[in-house]
């Protein structure tokens, strides 16, 4: 049975020892207690297989997902088929995803350099709208970058999917872009 730990590691301590992120100095004195803390060490176990896990989903374009440019690049230099449309606040786009594409990428531009907080919300036909919360943003990059969950996309018939983007502030939400996309199944595709 492992012992408790008497001061453990912050989750953010155990995630920037993970990636190799944050100071250096801090990285090494996580090593270190992590080296004498078993309780640490077992945690710091089930945080990498969770964060495994995650990235699974999203390399394999199972699970929808707001990434940043450096994570799309690891993609692609992993050599996975990028299928991307770039969509300006406002615009659509007519879409597909072909057979052998491993990730599909909707890059929806937009103004977010005085923002603090976003949601994407998501509306396929005139179904139910659906939102993810407080997703991740580089203020700078006038783009938002989502992966979309490609096997569910595949495999649905022609639909029109409508994307918005919401800066959530004090006082209620305000609209920075809406984004239209029309697929149409792979020509050849079997119907669903």
């Amino acid at each position: 049975m492992t012992r408790p730990c008497a001061r453990p590691l912050t989750d953010d301590a155990l995630l920037d020892w993970w990636t190799g992120e944050g100071e250096a100095a801090v990285r090494r004195g996580a090593e270190e207690h992590l080296l004498g803390c078993d309780s640490c060490t077992g945690r710091l176990g089930a945080l990498g297989a969770l964060i495994e896990g995650v990235r699974d989903l999203v390399r394999g374009g199972r699970a929808p997902a707001v990434v940043t440019a450096g994570v799309l690049e690891r993609l692609r230099r992993d050599g996975r088929a990028i299928r991307e449309y770039r969509v300006p606040a406002g615009g659509g786009v007519w879409c597909t995803v072909a057979p052998d594409d491993d990730v599909l990428v909707a890059r929806l531009g937009a103004e977010l350099g005085a923002v603090t907080r976003v949601d994407l919300l998501s509306r396929i036909d005139d179904g139910e709208e659906g939102r993810i919360a407080d997703v991740p943003f580089d203020p700078s990059a006038g783009e938002l970058i989502v992966l979309a969950p490609i096997d569910e996309v595949r495999s649905r018939p022609a639909h029109v999917e409508r994307l918005r983007l919401v800066a959530v502030e004090p006082r209620g939400e305000r609209v920075l872009g809406e984004y239209t996309f029309e697929h149409t199944p792979w020509p050849g595709r079997p119907p669903a």
